[in-house]
């Protein structure tokens, strides 16, 4: 980065921009707004009621424009829940035409004499809001204009309102519209195959010489640090956790391969900015070039925790068996975390999480109780998965700023919410999988098998939190442990996802054909069903030698506190999922040590590592860089520790940033070397 770009790096780390905020959004009127109008009037009005006290920021010396000066969004807080949220906009559509051609089709579609009322009511409030978001890049327009920045003002007089032309206009358009979207109250908005829809721009300036390779870096390194301006009011469960990711590599929707010059180079930016926003995904299958794999290996060296990986060849076809049509598939992307996102419809990937522990746990109790066999014991496990599974969904309300560049929805003249988009699916997470595996394969080993435990002091030991059960929890330890690609721990692991599976799919699609995508993640349940005795599926001790109140591990990953033999050995024990019944995402997660990147050829053998996983059948896969003893001084200094980045589970934060149940997670990950 250059001497101007740093200074911007340090100046958000160190919370300059929030001096701007001096305003704040009137919240009783938005919230009166939300309970006197309906739905899509309310979503104009308070978008207008938000505004009011907005006031364009102009920083000298900065490229990019849009800073806050007022707190909070334009939705009343009883309908967060219900808005939109874990989705990534259709930027090209918004590359593609710009705000007035979308307005200028709104307006034609209101010609029609005949439209349906909700119809007319959608394309009027989408064409309101689409207004008012040109009426206020045209105020920082004449805001630039009047702090003398004339190229500002030029660019904010141009973009978003028409569609632009060139690297930087591009990448204006997004973040000023990406912006408007949170003012809206959207969160968690990703930036889907950036090297994808940016790459026009890209060559077409480097072939007319509008910017040259080093230019066109520093403006990406400028954009990825402005991404970093704003986290601490668009995390939602933990400071960073505000959905910034980005997609890059993979194929095009015919199936061809989409790795072009960009790809490297947003690789390259990510290493050098070194934020956690945005966060890098890169997909990979058995052809990418061993340079972007590279790349991304040396990213990851940085201790980022990114780029997530995922598996193309895994994947799209499980996408596809799910349903989606082939071309859509291969044109996936990522939502806030690692869930799936397919372009043109409303799929809402986050919705619940079952814990598969939780299951296990009820059913061996009862078991043990009740003495009953294994095979019995198996079937109450099924039935307390499917006991946790939801429906049906809340009904959403529409956005129709997001609508308008979304999919055909104004061609369809329905919000994304109400039928606009061309499919409706739910994601759930299949959390505490490896806890759920290893209390089933202890009890199947040591109490049926080889009857090393007795039923009646199991269920005594789990009941009283294994006080003073040393030896037997010493017994417990010798029980086969997910991890080790062991054959009784991965059946039982492969069990629950396929009892998961099982669940899920007895139920019916709803009114518009909505089906449940369950997945293999944890998001932040690791956390909140260990340590908030009021949730709803909160875990207890458990069989594998847990006692309540530990942790179980983010999304697939040994349980903590097990060491598995090495990374093929985990590979070989997750490539075993039905991952074509299980497609709502979740990663393997890797935690290493930060010495595995001190051997001269490691970023060789990271090539041979990645090509394995690949091969292995695995999803996705995360690394995340663990130095214990670092992570221990940074929880007791955290002013020593100000720039740690750790993956939390989904998305990577400031360790010092966050609550320290979280921080006391990460630091019980076990780490593996070279």
């Amino acid at each position: 980065m250059n001497d101007r770009i740093s200074a911007m790096y340090e100046k958000t780390r160190n919370g300059f921009y929030r001096r701007f905020r001096t305003g704040e959004i009137p919240q009783d009127e938005i919230d009166r707004i939300y309970r006197e109008l309906p739905p899509h009037q309310a979503a104009v009005a308070a978008l207008k009621t938000a505004l009011s006290p907005a006031k364009p920021v102009i920083i000298p010396g900065e490229r990019f424009q849009f800073t806050r000066n007022v707190t909070g969004n334009a939705i009343a807080p009883m309908q967060v829940g219900r808005r939109i949220e874990n989705i990534t906009p259709d930027w090209e559509i918004l590359l593609r035409d710009g705000l007035n051609k979308r307005l200028a089709i709104c307006r034609q579609q209101l010609e029609d004499k005949t439209l349906e009322p909700e119809k007319r009511e959608f394309l009027e409030s989408a064409a309101a809001m689409l207004t008012l978001t040109n009426d206020f890049a045209a105020a920082y327009s004449r805001a630039a204009a009047d702090a003398g920045e004339t190229e500002l003002a030029q660019l904010l007089k141009k973009v978003p309102a028409e569609a632009p032309e060139t690297l930087y206009e591009a990448l204006q358009a997004i973040y000023f519209v990406f912006s408007m979207l949170h003012f809206t109250g959207c969160t968690l908005l990703g930036f889907g195959r950036m090297d994808q829809y940016l790459y026009p721009f890209y060559r077409r300036d480097l072939e007319q010489g509008v910017l040259t390779e080093t230019e066109a870096a520093e403006l990406l390194e400028e954009f990825f640090v402005m991404l970093n301006r704003e986290n601490d009011i668009y995390g939602m469960m933990q400071r960073g956790d505000d959905g910034e990711s980005l997609m890059l590599g993979g194929c095009k929707p015919d199936g061809s391969p989409a790795v072009n010059e960009l790809t490297l180079l947003l690789l390259q930016v990510s290493e050098t900015v070194a934020m956690i926003n945005p966060k890098i995904n890169l997909r990979v299958d058995s052809d990418t070039p061993d340079e972007i794999l590279l790349a991304g290996l040396k990213l990851a060296k940085r201790g980022l925790g990114f780029p997530q990986y995922c598996n193309d060849e895994v994947v799209i076809p499980a996408l596809i068996k799910f349903g989606y049509p082939p071309e859509a598939a291969r044109d996936y992307t990522v939502a806030a975390c690692w869930e799936f996102v397919v372009r043109d419809g409303r799929d809402i990937p986050n919705c619940a999480s079952v814990n598969l522990a939780l299951a296990a746990d009820r059913a061996i109790r009862k078991a043990l109780r009740e003495n009953l066999d294994f095979p019995a014991l198996l079937e109450e496990v099924k039935h307390f998965i499917k006991e946790q599974v939801p429906q049906p969904f809340p009904v959403l309300l529409p956005n129709p700023l997001f609508s308008a560049i979304s999919g055909r929805c104004l061609e369809r003249g329905r919000d994304l919410h109400c039928g606009g988009g061309s499919h409706y699916h739910y994601g759930i997470h299949g959390c505490a999988s490896s806890t759920a595996a290893d209390s089933l394969a202890a009890v199947k080993t040591l109490v049926y098998d080889s009857r090393k435990i007795a039923p009646a002091e199991l269920l005594a030991a789990l009941e009283n939190n294994f006080a003073d059960c040393e030896k037997l929890l010493a017994l417990l330890k010798t029980a086969p442990k997910t991890g080790n690609a062991d054959p009784v721990s991965s059946e039982m692991l492969k069990f629950v996802f396929n009892a998961f599976a099982d669940a899920v799919e007895q139920l019916p699609p709803d009114a518009r054909g909505g089906r449940i995508r369950p997945g293999t993640g944890a998001a932040q349940n690791y956390v909140m069903m260990t340590q908030c005795p009021d949730h709803p599926w909160y875990l207890r001790a458990t069989a594998d030698g847990r006692k309540e109140g530990e942790f179980f591990s983010s999304s697939l990953s040994p349980a903590p506190g097990v060491r598995a033999r090495g990374v093929l050995s985990i590979f070989r024990t997750y490539g075993q999922l039905p991952y074509d019944r299980v497609c709502n995402g979740g990663p393997l997660t890797l935690e290493l040590s930060p010495a595995y990147f001190r051997n001269p050829d490691a970023l060789t053998k990271g090539v041979q590592l990645i090509r394995a996983f690949v091969a292995s059948g695995c999803q996705q896969m995360q690394m995340n860089l663990l130095d214990r003893e670092v992570l221990i001084d940074a929880q007791k200094h955290p002013e020593r520790h100000r720039d740690l980045v750790v993956r939390v589970w989904g998305w990577s934060g400031y360790f010092t940033e966050l609550d320290k149940p979280f921080q006391d997670q990460i630091i019980g990950r076990e780490a593996y070397g070279q």
